[in-house]
């Protein structure tokens, strides 16, 4: 099996959320390779995951009171609060039918893809370690401070955290990860990359990104509109 990998581009949070969000919706309307994208925010912005709806919810977040001047947008996967600029972020949007072991389930795909994630920083350099449900991990709404089973802790923090989205038989998956000092992220993104083609037992082939969807895009943020805690 192929997976498509898209060009790496740096662009404000709300149009990298509104494209993975535009390429879920096309693969659940006709059936696409995997789609692999990595990206960086290019200046500071919090994300939020569906659950925070209302703007009283963004108060809940120490990330958010801590950083006022952040803009903040939606993601339409879950999870908490991310603050983004400094990591390296990637999707994959693939029906689930496309690899049933691997993808099939939210538990396994999360582990499958924390793996790829886990070899590749091994390659940089790092020795990565899971969390694992043995541990007592205290629940709260910001990413990096609540790890949960599967995400990557490094030198004893969390390093690597993602969130998914489910609806017809096709998910995105959001991932963040944190740059160590010394290690370059276009490092990490050819080694993930690697890794990736190693557990999922695939090959990763370059993709063109249409031109017309950055336009698809700027009209496609209903959800990725920033919003405000005032």
């Amino acid at each position: 099996m192929n997976w498509s990998l898209l060009p790496t581009i740096s662009a404000p949070m709300p149009l990298q959320m509104a494209l993975d969000e535009l390429l879920f919706e096309l693969q659940k309307k006709e059936p696409q390779a995997p789609c692999l994208r990595f990206y960086f925010s290019s200046e500071p912005w919090i994300s939020v995951g569906c659950s925070f709806r209302e703007p009283a919810d963004l108060s809940k977040s120490d990330l958010i009171l801590k950083n006022p001047r952040a803009p903040i947008c939606h993601r339409i996967t879950g999870g908490g609060c991310v603050l983004h600029g400094g990591d390296l972020i990637f999707s994959l949007t693939a029906r689930m039918q496309s690899d049933p072991e691997r993808l099939g389930s939210v538990r396994t795909s999360y582990a499958k893809i924390h793996e790829s994630v886990r070899i590749g920083l091994q390659s940089c350099g790092l020795d990565p370690k899971f969390y694992s449900n043995s541990q007592e991990l205290p629940k709260g709404n910001d990413c990096f401070d609540f790890p949960v089973e599967s995400d990557l802790a490094w030198n004893g923090k969390k390093i690597a955290g993602g969130a998914q989205k489910r609806s017809e038989g096709v998910l995105l998956h959001h991932e963040s990860i944190l740059t160590p000092p010394g290690i370059h992220r276009e490092d990490m993104t050819r080694e993930i990359r690697k890794a990736a083609e190693q557990v999922f037992g695939i090959s990763i082939r370059n993709a063109d990104l249409d031109p017309g969807m950055y336009f698809q895009a700027e009209t496609f943020k209903k959800t990725a509109v920033p919003i405000s805690v005032n």
